[in-house]
């Protein structure tokens, strides 16, 4: 049933895309589902791959164990909170069409290629013009994490689904509070928050986009947008300290013994207690020893370790692994480096100023909760989606939210 289901969404998806974008679009993401679909044979048959063991094996071994049980005790889910619950989706997937090599492959690359449509149309909402989208599909069908984590049994390809989902729908709405009861973007919000805890971050963006939030460091200190922080700031807190939140186990690993909160010193030692592998990295040193600048700078450092992780003076050994994580690294420069150039001058309501502030604080919150560079490698790339809409828009008039892209003025057929 899924099987099936999943070739018929690709086609779908297909369909849809010759009929926006036209052929040249279609040819890549053609070859881009076949690649996703040969690694992912070859995952299963060969495998694991570098990437798609430890984790994506324990997902996939519960909920194969999972299909198993319901087929005698009936359906029960792992607990919401539980660390492998994505093993649900995979063992109603299991129960339903039994196992077959094919079966996750053909699943997860129907959500990158929903992903990568959801990205297209946010690119032309953008107004950005029919080459910047084909690059931009160049870039998510090369990309060999997404090509990894579309062919292996981890829920990295839902991610990609529901986050390029939620900010092509954002992007499309007035900025106003009825934005919030979008039904599209709420139940973006939960599906994410399931895959993720750290996702709960999107509930902020879409208040941010409802409040009207301006990103301009001039525009800070209107009292509208010093309101909307220190609110945030507050709900934070207040979420952070609520018993549901510190129930989930991920969370309450991160709580100092003595006081019950999350500190400097928690983050740091429950970083430490995690960091394992190649490329394994922890917080700096508190060097201030005020706790809230020490966290800034922490957070800062965290950051651009996800970001731009491994630093080149890091890199010692010559491996597969090695290659894939400079190549990574030198994509996100470029991506950078774009971006920061199609932002000049920009003002502070313009949607890409927006979409960058919300990846960089997307990253700021999974940088806190990365332990090595193929973690940072595996988070960084669930927002590459969001990265790549800024750094093609390049010379897109300011503020464009046209409801179609332009080449001269009009669409050109491929």
């Amino acid at each position: 049933m899924f099987t099936l289901l999943s070739l018929l969404a690709i086609f779908t998806i297909l369909q849809k895309m010759r009929a926006e974008f036209g052929g040249n679009i279609l040819l890549i993401t053609y070859f881009s589902v076949a690649l996703k679909i040969v690694v992912g044979l070859v995952n299963n048959t060969w495998g694991p791959l570098p990437g798609a063991d430890v984790d994506a094996v324990t997902f996939e071994a519960i909920g194969l164990q999972l299909a198993a049980a319901w087929g005698w005790t009936g359906i029960e889910f792992l607990p919401f909170t539980a660390r492998y619950a994505y093993s649900n989706f995979l063992g109603l997937l299991f129960y339903v069409d039994g196992y077959n090599v094919a079966l996750i492959p053909l699943v997860n690359t129907a959500f990158t290629t929903f992903a990568a449509y959801n990205i297209m149309l946010a690119a032309k909402i953008l107004g950005l013009d029919r080459r910047k989208i084909f690059l931009i599909a160049v870039v998510l069908a090369i990309n060999p994490i997404i090509l990894l984590y579309s062919a292996v049994p981890m829920r990295e390809a839902l991610i990609y689904a529901v986050i390029a989902l939620f900010f092509r729908v954002l992007i499309s709405q007035p900025r106003s509070l009825g934005v919030m009861t979008n039904p599209t973007l709420l139940i973006s919000i939960a599906v994410a928050i399931y895959l993720h805890i750290g996702l709960a971050a999107l509930a902020i963006i879409l208040i941010a986009w409802a409040a009207h939030v301006t990103i301009s460091f001039k525009a800070i200190l209107r009292p509208l947008n010093l309101f909307a922080l220190v609110f945030v700031a507050v709900a934070l807190a207040f979420l952070l300290n609520t018993d549901l939140i510190q129930s989930i186990p991920r969370v309450a690993r991160l709580l100092d013994e003595s006081s019950g909160s999350i500190s400097f010193d928690s983050l740091a030692n429950a970083q430490e207690a995690k960091s394992r592998g190649e490329g394994a990295y922890v917080y700096p040193e508190s060097t201030i020893g005020i706790p809230v600048i020490d966290q800034a700078f922490a957070a800062i450092y965290m950051t651009i370790r996800l970001i731009f992780s491994p630093f080149p003076w890091e890199i010692s050994v010559a491996s597969g692994a090695t290659l894939i994580k400079v190549s990574d690294l030198v994509l996100q420069m470029m991506l950078h480096i774009m971006a920061i150039r199609s932002l000049h001058r920009r003002e502070g309501r313009d949607p890409r100023v927006f979409l960058y502030a919300g990846y960089l604080l997307l990253c700021l919150i999974f940088g806190l909760n990365t332990v090595n560079d193929g973690v940072a490698l595996r988070h960084r790339t669930k927002f590459v989606w969001i990265l790549v809409l800024v750094a093609f828009s390049s010379g897109e008039r300011q503020g464009a939210r046209a409801n179609h892209g332009v080449t001269g003025g009009q669409w050109q057929r491929s």
